[in-house]
């Protein structure tokens, strides 16, 4: 009996020696989509590792800024982890713990910033702080028809007439070109994103900082209204010219509208979220699957531009959980996760999954989110950035519709930012 309870005594002492170094329960608030489906089958096997409990609550990416607000205070929350579209960062900034405040991890280790794309961290930035971590690559990338390219007929035609060779278009110059030419020939060569949406915001911006301007920018602590009204001008003119050569309805496209007509092989060249690719390469949905070449976007009069829209993971100050939560950040962003996680959607924002050879045969798209990442530009960072985002949009879609002259939306958005800055 003695030799029972001394083995029972060793088997309880072993079980605590090597038990997992947590006991708790954590909750993390994400938006909801293939990518953090896909992280929910992971899940058992962290817990098992750390004996942390995970209770991951996924909503539309649409309600999460408004789920923050009621749900995350300076001395109160509902979370241990949120996901902040990277736009918002400014106006969380002040309820999240800097990231240099995180642990270092006891089981999953703290990942250090050069193992994540170039400017991807940056999206995790205010005020010359990090107030969390990027937890995926998400920039524009370009999409361009490979068999149009390769088309004997066309690239003989299109030399004759352009005098340089078809390709991917490396400039705004060639792409006025290209679009210019395919759809002399029956198919569409461009299709924008002009939807009443962030989408169109989006489109703004990429073409405002191609040609050189910005409607905002943080000079000296402050947000003030930067846009160069002349080179605002010429950058709507040169969007319009592309619609001459979009589809019909080329005004109220979205991303369902501007999949359908790529999938069914009408356009030549647009730009992608990389979230969406998969779409274009289902064979079951997509006439043009494996036809497609994926690169930076092209380079603008001014400099190379992609707009991010990284989503970032941020620990809420009054999180009673730090180091838990830590581990399981740290758990998303490892190497492992990363390779468990990409069959089943997941889009990393670390260069060594991005550049590994095997993915980049499976997912062209991966390298051109690296490669675009080197030229990734951020939408305004405002903390009223919901407000300035509509203005710009508004006067934009005006704009470029027609409704206004580039000159009078131009001034008019000058004009409401300053205001909005001004409050």
């Amino acid at each position: 009996m003695k030799r029972v309870f001394l083995v029972l005594w060793l088997v309880s002492i072993f079980a605590v020696v090597f038990a997992a170094p947590y006991n708790t329960t954590i909750k993390v608030l994400a938006w909801d989509d293939a990518l953090t489906q896909a992280l929910k089958s992971g899940i058992p096997d962290f817990e098992k590792a750390t004996g942390i409990k995970v209770i991951l609550e996924l909503i539309p990416s649409g309600n999460l800024l408004q789920k923050i607000g009621v749900s995350v205070s300076v001395d109160k929350t509902d979370y241990d982890l949120v996901t902040v579209d990277e736009p918002f960062i400014p106006a969380l900034a002040h309820l999240m713990l800097p990231f240099d405040r995180w642990s270092m991890g006891k089981i999953y280790k703290k990942p250090n910033l050069s193992v994540f794309a170039p400017n991807a961290f940056e999206a995790a930035q205010w005020g010359g702080v990090f107030v969390g971590m990027p937890i995926n690559a998400n920039v524009y990338i370009w999409i361009t028809r490979k068999d149009l390219v390769n088309d004997p007929k066309y690239r003989n035609e299109f030399k004759s007439k352009y005098g340089y060779d078809l390709g991917v278009p490396k400039t705004f110059k060639e792409l006025r070109d290209m679009a210019e030419f395919f759809h002399s020939k029956g198919i569409y060569g461009f299709a924008p994103f002009t939807k009443q949406t962030e989408g169109s915001t989006a489109e703004a911006i990429f073409m405002f900082e191609s040609f050189g301007t910005s409607p905002l920018t943080v000079q000296g602590g402050k947000v003030i209204v930067s846009l160069d009204e002349k080179k605002a001008v010429e950058a709507i003119n040169f969007y319009k010219e592309l619609l001459k050569f979009s589809p019909p309805g080329a005004l109220d496209m979205g991303h369902s509208e501007r999949i359908a007509a790529f999938n069914q092989g009408k356009v030549f060249t647009m730009f992608q979220w990389p979230a969406l690719v998969p779409q274009h390469e289902d064979p079951n949905n997509s006439l043009v699957a494996g036809k497609i070449i994926y690169s930076a976007p092209p380079v603008g009069p001014a400099k190379g531009a992609a707009i991010r829209g990284c989503w970032v993971l941020a620990m809420p100050n009054a999180s009673k959980n730090k180091e838990a939560a830590a581990e399981f950040a740290y758990w998303w962003a490892s190497y492992e996760t990363g390779q468990n996680l990409i069959p089943k959607g997941f889009t990393p924002a670390r260069s060594d999954l991005l550049l590994n050879p095997t993915y980049n045969k499976e997912r062209p798209w991966f390298k051109a989110i690296f490669d675009s990442m080197k030229n990734a530009v951020a939408r305004p960072r405002f903390t009223k950035y919901p407000e300035a985002s509509q203005i710009i949009r508004n006067y934009w879609l005006a704009a470029i519709s027609g409704k206004m002259s580039p000159e009078e939306a131009v001034r008019k958005m000058k004009d409401e930012l300053n205001e909005l800055v001004g409050k």
